[in-house]
């Protein structure tokens, strides 16, 4: 029997609704899928970024030299102006070799002179058996070496006495002379053992246990815990010191300053060496220990500073920023998020990186020519200000279809929120283009902690402050650490009420040095 033609027409209805309601349900469903699939291709790429990232740290090279063409490559070089010179005598102009080879040892070296005559029947002239004279000496010299040692000062200071008020049984009238200060006080240690305790920890990066055990094969039995003592003792003697640097580091024009993770011992967790480094006027490298990494440490350590800081983009350094200091930002870490962007997007990492390339073979021509003042501001404005404006611009478009969790899109997102800082080096010619000289200065800091591997407590981290800041600005004026730490501590032991002479600059100019100052 056939179906009416209303019921055929209102089930038809039913089925296409239905159908409708599937295929809606269906469209929600690969709508979820499709989010999925673009979520879970996103956690992929972030994932195999990462897992390059520690490859390359495990197995490739340390260096962020990029190499590859700049934006001026094929630009023809600017026209020099054609004037007509004497002509001078031809001369023949010899190739200057790069010297190899060793190297003569050093005139400063003191000399044990060792004589190997002949034996006097070898004087004997073997045609005439007259005795030959001598008309001259070959010396030969090599390098040798002598253990360090520990002696004992024996001060010995005569007692006298007046004999004539002795026998009219009066006071005698003792007198000696006075027994100079001891840096540490009872401790029966000379400033020169001290100043080797401290330069083996700070300078060459021996833990006191390995000191422990070099002094013992010397005859000094000590015990770590009294090398620490000793150490901690030192640090709060040579502590006005420490704050006659930092004085002046504020005054600079513009600080260099970074941050480095350190591991305490009690309680276990990480603290944090902030570094700062002062300009040519207030050439010191003064590192603040901290027990954490939060925005209070940066603002309590240059309270009250007016000038410019060059940092990366960390928000710890926020406050400082916006307490008066102004931020000058660092373009080597801009080239790294694009270094580690070229495994998932080759094609615009590369070309960000040309454009970053381009703005330091500026800086390399200002360092060719070695220019200064003015004459670098306007090479910087004519030619890497244009390149800046253009990479800008390049951003912008970039920053509209990067993924923001990408490393490309992180790179891109990075740039763009630090650009503000990182052009505002056009402005100076005593501003630098990135915070490398701060990277350099910390990494001593890396060296010693995988030796002495931890800071005993919070209570080690003013000593730590002190001393790692003498030592390192000593380094930068290429003192001898141990010739400085010595007289440092034998005249601070009288408690003088003025230590400016002392600071490294004064005293480098006062004793000389041993190498050239490390380049800031």
């Amino acid at each position: 029997m056939a179906m009416p033609v209303e019921q055929e027409v209102h089930h038809l209805g039913e089925q296409v609704a239905r159908l409708l309601a599937e295929n809606t349900h269906l469209k929600a469903q690969l709508a979820e899928v499709l989010a999925l699939v673009g979520t879970l291709r996103g956690t992929i790429e972030k994932q195999q970024s990462h897992i390059a990232k520690l490859v390359k740290m495990t197995y490739g090279r340390s260096s962020e030299r990029v190499e590859g063409p700049t934006l001026f490559d094929g630009l023809e070089a600017e026209p020099t102006p054609v004037t007509e010179a004497i002509p001078a005598p031809a001369e023949e102009l010899v190739p200057k070799r790069k010297g190899h080879g060793r190297k003569p040892n050093s005139a400063h070296l003191p000399r044990k002179r060792e004589e190997i005559d002949l034996a006097e029947a070898e004087k004997a002239c073997p045609c005439c058996s007259a005795i030959r004279v001598k008309i001259g000496e070959t010396v030969c010299e090599r390098l040798d070496y002598t253990p360090s040692s520990i002696f004992v000062r024996a001060i010995a200071r005569p007692t006298y006495a007046c004999r004539t008020c002795e026998l009219a049984a009066r006071d005698p009238q003792f007198a000696k002379a006075a027994l100079p200060m001891e840096p540490v006080p009872k401790s029966g240690v000379g400033a020169g053992l001290l100043a080797q305790v401290i330069v083996s920890k700070y300078v060459d990066h021996l833990p006191l246990y390995r000191q422990e055990a070099i002094f013992g094969r010397q005859g000094w039995p000590v015990s770590r815990t009294r090398l620490c003592d000793l150490t901690a003792r030192c640090g709060t003697l040579l502590e006005p010191l420490y704050r006659a640097m930092i004085a002046r580091l504020t005054r600079s024009f513009a600080i260099h300053a970074d941050e480095s993770p350190v591991q305490l011992l009690k309680p276990d967790r990480s603290a944090y060496a902030w570094l700062y480094l002062g300009d040519a006027a207030n050439p010191y490298t003064v590192f603040n220990f901290t027990p954490g990494r939060g925005e209070e440490h940066p603002a309590k350590f240059l309270a009250g500073y007016q000038g410019f800081v060059h940092a990366d983009g960390y928000t710890g350094y926020n406050v400082i920023h916006g307490s008066g200091a102004r931020h000058l930002g660092c373009w080597a870490h801009v080239r790294r998020k694009f270094v580690e962007a070229q495994e998932s997007s080759p094609a615009q990492a590369s070309r960000a990186l040309a454009y970053i390339r381009t703005l330091y073979a500026v800086e390399r021509e200002i360092a060719d020519k070695m220019l200064t003042g003015d004459n670098v501001v306007h090479l910087r404005r004519t030619r890497a200000g244009p390149i800046l404006k253009a990479f800008g611009e390049w951003l912008e478009e970039e920053h509209r279809t990067a993924l923001p969790k990408s490393p490309f899109g992180q790179a891109v997102s990075y740039a763009r929120n630090q650009w503000p800082t990182l052009s505002r080096y056009l402005e100076d010619a005593r501003f630098t283009i990135d915070n490398n000289v701060a990277e350099r200065a910390v990494r001593p800091l890396a060296v010693g902690r995988r030796n002495w591997l931890f800071v005993g407590g919070d209570g080690g981290l003013p000593t730590a402050s002190v001393l790692m800041s003498l030592c390192a600005s000593a380094k930068r004026h290429g003192l001898n650490p141990w010739a400085y730490f010595t007289d440092l501590l034998n005249q601070l032991a009288d408690k003088p009420a003025d230590v400016n002479h002392l600071l490294p600059d004064v005293w480098a100019n006062r004793h000389g040095t041993i190498n050239q100052p490390t380049r800031c």
